[in-house]
């Protein structure tokens, strides 16, 4: 009878280590997933900086293969990722963060280029006057571009209301 008793305490010790484990195991892991929650959503911030925007120019010419014409373009295609995450988090943006965005110095010049490759627009004047970094756009093609971006978002807004009607 003894015997049973001591063996049925080793059991019962052992039953009581392997939970013992099993809750540092999960507050471990608890641990884990809460240091790695602000580093993930710190990565995943879809505005772009302008020191580190990357991004290609793209030429498109119509092609006797293609059956839709499409004019001549010059693409502006941005190489950050996760590309469409910051695409769409851009289409999301009301218009004055755009515009603060445009504004500000740290990131006028990548909210161009993503603005350009969001809405599909013809960056010729880019390719034509060889602007590939912020010092070369700023003054004239700064001025044209925010100029042109206003005139874009009053042109959609008026075309929204007029299907709302």
């Amino acid at each position: 009878m003894r015997m049973e008793n001591d063996t049925e305490k080793r059991n019962y010790k052992e039953i009581i280590k392997k939970g013992n484990f099993f809750k540092k195991c999960i507050f471990l892991l608890f641990i884990i997933m809460l240091l790695s929650v602000p580093i993930r959503t710190k990565a995943q911030n879809p505005i772009i900086q302008n020191n580190s925007i990357q991004f290609t120019m793209t030429f498109t010419s119509y092609s006797v293969l293609d059956s839709v014409y499409s004019p001549m373009k010059y693409h502006i295609l941005i190489e950050n990722q996760p590309r469409q995450i910051i695409l769409d988090y851009y289409a999301q943006m009301d218009t004055s963060m755009i515009f603060s965005l445009l504004d500000d110095k740290n990131y006028d010049w990548a909210t161009n280029l993503i603005l350009y490759d969001l809405y599909d627009l013809n960056a010729h004047l880019l390719y034509a006057f060889d602007i590939k970094a912020r010092e070369d756009w700023l003054g004239f093609f700064q001025d044209k571009d925010i100029a042109m971006w206003h005139d874009f978002f009053k042109r959609k807004k008026e075309a929204q209301s007029t299907k709302v009607e």
